[in-house]
């Protein structure tokens, strides 16, 4: 269960997870907030998140691999690889097709966290990209291996993972914003966002920080509420979001 705070000031509930650092950050939250929030649920309103994270690379063919990281893997999920060979960088998109917990890391005499494996199909199997790849792979290997074959890498290469996901905006303000989604994000992570405010003008482009993460009630999906605090919004984007929030008519509460 999820503890409730009540901003006194205009009688709002305010969810955050059950961790006492959350806890305190959220409360202080609560009397720094100065924006007006507004529900925009329904009106089109989406966030393109950017999320990385770093992974190894456990073996690899050109149809796909396996990974092994510290944090869960959404499934059916768009990322994007970097494959580095020794003069180029080689992107390539792919989604999680399985994953399991295999093992936990120790952080600390009294800490430890779970260990995630997963498997990963390419989608950019029918480009140029599959010689690009055949080149990285060959790279790690004394001999050319044919296309099909998987191959374990004797040492695991590491990589980061961007991890692309569009979010459903549920409340807007000119400090921040509340989305809906798939994947649990990290506290103080801060990541690269678009927000499309109207399918005809073109996407806000800045940062944003997490300043909450809460998972959402049992559907047959798990689903997170994240509290985002925009960051480095130009003064043009800032203008147009302001503009925009001026057009919507319900108020519920501070941010």
């Amino acid at each position: 269960m999820s503890d409730i705070i009540t901003n006194s000031r205009k009688g709002k509930p305010v969810e955050f997870i059950e961790d006492v650092k959350v806890k305190k950050k959220a409360r202080n939250m609560v009397g720094k907030r100065k924006h007006s929030r507004y529900v925009v649920v329904g009106m089109g309103v989406f966030a393109k998140t950017t999320h990385k994270t770093e992974v190894e690379i456990l073996d690899i063919s050109i149809g796909g691999c396996s990974v092994r990281g510290t944090r869960r893997f959404c499934m059916n999920g768009e990322y994007i690889f970097r494959f580095e060979l020794s003069d180029r960088v080689i992107p390539m998109k792919g989604s999680i097709v399985w994953e399991k917990m295999t093992g936990v890391k120790k952080i600390s005499d009294e800490e430890a966290m779970p260990v995630y494996t997963a498997g990963i199909q390419f989608k950019d199997v029918l480009t140029e990209k599959v010689l690009e790849l055949k080149g990285f792979i060959a790279d790690k290997l004394k001999e050319y291996r044919l296309s099909g074959v998987r191959i374990r890498l004797h040492t695991p290469e590491k990589t980061v993972l961007n991890y692309l996901e569009t979010c459903v905006v549920r409340d807007i303000s000119l400090g921040g914003m509340q989305i809906e989604a798939k994947q649990e994000a990290l506290v103080e992570t801060v990541f690269s966002l678009e927000l499309a405010l109207t399918k005809d003008e073109r996407p806000i482009q800045c940062k944003g920080r997490v300043a909450f993460c809460n998972g959402t009630p049992a559907t047959n999906q798990q689903r997170y509420s994240v509290g985002v605090e925009f960051m480095d919004m130009g003064g043009e984007d800032t203008f147009r979001l302001g503009k925009f929030i001026e057009s919507l008519p319900t108020d519920i509460g501070a941010v």
